[in-house]
């Protein structure tokens, strides 16, 4: 179902799939769409969650197509969606690019949208905690919820294989999953940022799930090494990791420490197996203070026989760090606002650009205030140098808008990026900041994704 009327599509996609409580539902403008794998090279398609508003209730996943030569904006068309899809919220796609996975954020019913691309079908299911972070290998899908769940979606049979009990796994107790990553290997890592309130259930842990068997193959808990930094709120007594990066040619796991304002870094290959080794913990402030920067959005860069990772900070001072896998240290450091959304590489690795989200954490009388103040402004970091030691120059891109997030058309050959703002999709030309198109939404966007 192609947009010719915006208003129009977003009516006649709600009243044909708004009656649908269950079930698998045909997609026919979807047959033959699925991706050529996790991190392709990229046909111009983006993925996104999104709102209704005003009469329209709900929500779901629709699919931007965009000309991945010019950015021109051809066509959007709705995925799926339902009023009890109330809270959309994250999506992700396979690592075969034919399935698709999207989360609401509410307990009990239809709170889970699996699509089919590649068959034009879709269909909905329910988990009773509520879900977030999706982590993707092969066709399964590994869902991170509140209360100490993960669900395993086997998207080939459209059903939960597994439902993951950490009450049940963890000694201590565990909190919530903050984040999901996974490995080639079929290992699902997952971090447990905060403590419960009560201080009883405890966070600042690694867990490795085993996706196909839903068995559990290690607990790591981080050392609480710099308890001058710890908060009185009983949920933030320890580094506090979010962001998983599992490098398996550097034999590296990067995690990010969000009350510590830094990076922890090990071996992979013993954290698989249950052990901590090598671990060492680096500031990532600007000024390489402790427990300001507040870690918050990171992507994987590889160069050369090396992985290095842009970390962005959402601490008041803001700030970027280039992480060196091999050496396991902050090879450099950068000035920039706080809040930068998930940056994404183009260009074949030369440029990595991100929009200023706005998204800024302090501290303040002994506990943590988060607040938001976008600006319109796309950060490029041009990478420079030899593939053995890069280096980053950076500069600012003005926008014509404030914008949320970023995604790569065709990276591998251009600096072509779609961007979101609100309920309004934009292209441009990253390197240069020329617009190329601009279009509304099907509705409010929450999250994109792309193949």
């Amino acid at each position: 179902m192609t947009i010719s009327g915006f208003q129009l599509l977003r009516l006649t996609c709600y009243g044909v799939l708004s009656v649908l409580i269950s079930g698998v539902v045909e997609s026919p403008a979807f047959a033959g769409m699925a991706g050529s794998g996790e991190g392709g090279a990229g046909d111009g398609s983006v993925y996104y969650t999104f709102k209704n508003s005003g009469d329209l209730e709900g929500g779901g996943v629709a699919v931007v197509n965009v000309d991945p030569g010019t950015g021109e904006i051809i066509s959007q068309e709705v995925v799926g969606q339902q009023r009890l899809f109330m809270r959309p919220h994250k999506l992700k796609l396979s690592t075969s690019g034919r399935f698709l996975l999207a989360t609401s954020q509410h307990a009990g019913i239809n709170n889970l949208l699996l699509a089919d691309l590649e068959a034009g079908t879709h269909q909905f299911l329910s988990v009773d905690r509520i879900p977030d972070d999706i982590g993707t290998w092969d066709d399964y899908f590994v869902v991170g919820a509140e209360e100490r769940m993960a669900y395993i979606i086997d998207a080939a049979t459209g059903k939960i294989s597994h439902r993951w009990n950490g009450t049940h796994q963890l000694r201590p107790d565990g909190r919530r999953i903050e984040y999901v990553a996974t490995t080639s290997d079929g290992v699902a890592w997952t971090s447990w940022q905060k403590d419960s309130a009560s201080g009883n259930s405890k966070g600042s842990r690694v867990v490795t799930i085993d996706i196909v068997t839903g068995k559990t193959l290690g607990d790591l808990q981080l050392p609480r090494s710099m308890p001058q930094l710890h908060l009185a709120d009983g949920k933030e007594r320890g580094p506090n990791p979010e962001i998983i990066i599992p490098s398996r040619r550097t034999n590296t796991l990067l995690l990010s420490m969000d009350l510590y304002g830094g990076v922890a870094m090990a071996d992979l290959d013993a954290a698989k197996d249950g052990a901590w080794k090598d671990l060492t913990y680096e500031s990532v402030a600007v000024d390489e203070s402790w427990g300001t920067a507040f870690p918050d959005r990171a992507v994987l860069c590889p160069s050369g026989g090396n992985d290095f990772v842009l970390m962005a900070n959402a601490g008041a001072d803001g700030g970027v760090s280039w992480i060196d896998l091999i050496a396991r240290k902050v090879v450099q450091r950068i000035q920039t606002p706080p809040g930068l959304a998930a940056p994404v590489v183009v260009s074949g690795g030369r440029y990595i650009v991100s929009p200023v989200a706005g998204k800024t954490k302090k501290r303040s009388f002994g506990r943590l205030v988060e607040s938001r103040n976008p600006l319109k402004e796309l950060y490029v970091f041009e990478v420079v140098g030899s593939s053995g030691n890069p280096r980053l120059e950076s500069r600012s891109v003005p926008l014509p808008v404030k914008v949320d997030l970023v995604s790569p058309l065709s990276p591998a050959s251009n600096d072509l990026v779609l961007l979101t703002a609100g309920d309004e999709i934009l292209t441009l030309k990253s390197a240069s900041g020329e617009l190329v198109d601009r279009k509304p939404a099907v509705g409010e966007i929450f999250r994109i994704t792309t193949r």
